[in-house]
């Protein structure tokens, strides 16, 4: 029998500990869209290294009231330190990128400006826009079975992120590079940041300013991809060269 999920912000569950579920969008699925019954079972996943089996014990229309049976230690984590930085591009793509690199494993997300920035707003649209991706990375955990929501920082610009101080290998794409990406380090390693840029890519002087911050100039492959092309084979290609896959 499937077990379905939800994210609950609590750090003080235990065994046989009472829990109301009352978000309403939680509520809503768990009733209407999931249809569960008295005597289900929900896993919970708190932003820890344990999942909580949780039994139905009063199902109401506003609130959910279950009971923990059970707790289990899981290890979902990649040892690979992904922060990925990614030009914001349309709303579609984006979304996009931030659910499936979640799936894949990738502890930080950076929305970034560049120059050829898909489009720029104003701050109070922004903050709407982090709301947004992190309900989909929780969703994405949901989905792929991850225990440890990935961060979402907020909104920088990308000559701010690529200047900041880090020991992480730093890499961008560029299509017009001579250096495939078969070339990068052999030897283990344990945090890398990558840049994805948007639809629109990388004007010279930001290629100028990445190189000069250290960040590998890198040749995905012959062909052009899109920008959520790029960031999950990208990702896909990293985790299995230093990762988990």
């Amino acid at each position: 029998m499937k077990i379905y999920r939800i994210y609950l912000k609590n750090n003080n569950i235990k065994i046989n500990k009472k829990i109301v579920i009352n978000n309403i969008k939680q509520v809503h699925y768990l009733n209407k869209v999931v249809r569960i019954k008295h005597n289900d079972l929900i896993e919970i996943f708190n932003n820890s290294k344990y999942v909580y089996h949780a039994k139905i014990i009063n199902l109401k229309k506003n609130n959910i009231h279950m009971k923990i049976i059970k707790i289990i230690e899981t290890k979902k984590e990649s040892f690979l330190q992904l922060h990925l930085g990614q030009v914001i591009s349309k709303k579609q793509n984006m979304d996009f990128t931030i659910q499936k690199s979640v799936e894949l494993g990738v502890k930080t997300i950076t929305p970034l400006i560049s120059e050829k920035c898909y489009k720029k707003y104003k701050n109070d649209v922004y903050e709407k826009k982090i709301t947004r991706w992190k309900k989909i990375a929780e969703s994405a955990c949901c989905q792929c079975q991850r225990n440890i929501l990935p961060k979402i920082n907020n909104i920088t610009e990308l000559k701010k992120w690529c200047i900041e101080q880090t020991k992480s290998l730093k890499i961008f794409f560029n299509p017009y590079s001579s250096i495939s990406i078969k070339k990068l380090p052999k030897k283990h390693i344990k945090n890398i940041r990558l840049l994805i840029g948007s639809e629109h890519g990388f004007n010279s002087i930001e290629i100028e300013l990445l190189k000069k911050n250290k960040f590998y100039d890198i040749l995905l492959g012959p062909r052009i991809l899109r920008t959520e092309t790029a960031s999950i084979t990208a990702i896909s290609i990293l985790q299995f060269k230093y990762g988990d896959i």
